[in-house]
């Protein structure tokens, strides 16, 4: 059996243990401890990283009564001193009472129920049974926030089963073993946990959604809590700086002069589409005239050079919108590869070009699909593109 001494000291960063085992398999070293303040993985939380011995410690898990901590190397000696990255675990101690306060005024507001927590990196995620609208999260995210300033001390119970079962947010599995370890945020929480967290509301210093999205038929919802949540916080806005001083705006500013911009962007598209559709036409109408008849259709094989998609796709447009006899075969290749487009007008039901492009985009190291009268893709290497639409018409052709 190990000592479990993060559950007598939470605060403590420093221990002296004796090796009562030690084992090698695969390179690493597996030594148990008479005890610890190496919290293992469990519950959604990370375990403590730190050394024994001198030794890297690189993962902690539990089996059974032991704790078995892995190491980078054979620690030498019975007696040894233990050392717990402190900071990493304080922010797992911040990031885990966070979670509480935030699944807490969750279930206390609506009576959503978090059905899974998890701990990665600065990242707190919880899964929820029903969908939470946004709206609903940031209130929980305000009431987790005035409990944080609250600074409500943070308490761990090992109360009777009948008083778990009036109380808790959620009930511990029927085969957990009892006494039942609850903690307990007065007003906020009160639910089984074998995770460790700071000793009052107040040290989780802020709460912070940062994304939501749909999962399982609930809501799984990222925030950050303390300081990964002040280091995001830093992030965003040295970003809006950024942002301002790009835009030559406040903050407040940022929206309307996005606005203006995107407007500026889209008449600019429209007038470039103008431009392009007045050169391309004339080059259009040059190719149907002079196109390869083949079963009744016009065969074009055309390579656009120092061009993209947004060119090659308004060629295409121009060849087969009002056209029902062409079979287009384009290819637009310019530094960063050659975009293809092959088909016909949706209205002709005898063409099926995807046998044709699936050839041809293979044969250019490419990806792409579509249907059977307009298929498209990026091809990463150009080789001989004459030879590649020559051999694309002729399966067409078959």
């Amino acid at each position: 059996m190990t000592q479990k001494l993060y559950y007598e000291d939470l605060y403590a960063k420093e221990f002296d243990a004796e090796v009562l085992s030690q084992t090698e398999h695969d390179g690493k070293y597996y030594a148990v401890l008479d005890q610890t303040l190496f919290y293992p993985s469990g519950g959604g939380q990370p375990c403590d990283l730190g050394t024994v011995g001198g030794i890297k410690v690189i993962d902690v898990h539990e089996r059974g009564e032991e704790i078995i901590h892995v190491l980078e190397a054979p620690v030498e000696g019975v007696n040894v001193h233990g050392v717990i990255d402190w900071g990493r675990r304080f922010e797992l101690m911040q990031q885990h009472l966070g979670e509480h306060l935030f699944a807490g005024t969750l279930y206390n507001l609506h009576q959503i129920h978090t059905a899974r927590m998890r701990i990665e990196g600065d990242n707190v995620s919880i899964d929820t049974d029903i969908p939470a609208d946004m709206n609903i999260i940031l209130e929980a995210e305000a009431a987790a926030n005035e409990a944080v300033w609250a600074d409500i001390p943070v308490e761990v119970i090992y109360p009777g089963m009948d008083e778990v079962r009036e109380l808790a947010r959620k009930l511990p599995p029927e085969n957990a073993t009892q006494p039942i370890r609850i903690v307990k945020v007065e007003g906020v929480d009160y639910v089984p946990c074998c995770g460790l967290h700071v000793s009052s509301t107040g040290q989780a210093g802020i709460i912070k959604v940062t994304s939501c999205e749909n999962h399982k038929g609930g809501s799984r919802i990222y925030l950050r809590c303390g300081r990964p949540a002040y280091r995001w916080v830093d992030d965003v806005y040295r970003e809006l700086r950024k942002a301002e001083a790009e835009l030559v705006c406040g903050y407040d500013g940022i929206n309307e002069k996005i606005a203006s911009l995107k407007h500026q962007i889209q008449d600019l598209k429209s007038r470039n589409e103008e431009t392009v559709a007045h050169y391309l036409k004339p080059i259009a109408e040059s190719l149907i005239e002079n196109a390869e008849v083949s079963g009744g259709l016009k065969i074009v094989r055309h390579i656009m050079k120092d061009s993209g998609q947004d060119e090659v796709k308004h060629m295409f447009r121009l060849l087969t919108d009002n056209n029902h006899d062409v079979a287009a075969f384009i290819a637009g290749e310019n530094e960063h590869g050659v975009f293809l487009t092959f088909g016909t007008n949706r209205e002709n039901k005898g063409v099926d070009v995807r046998q044709s492009f699936r050839k041809a985009i293979n044969a250019l190291d490419g990806k792409g699909g579509g249907s059977a009268f307009c298929a498209q893709g990026w091809g990463r290497k150009s080789g001989d593109l004459e030879a590649v639409l020559d051999a694309a018409i002729a399966e067409l052709k078959r």
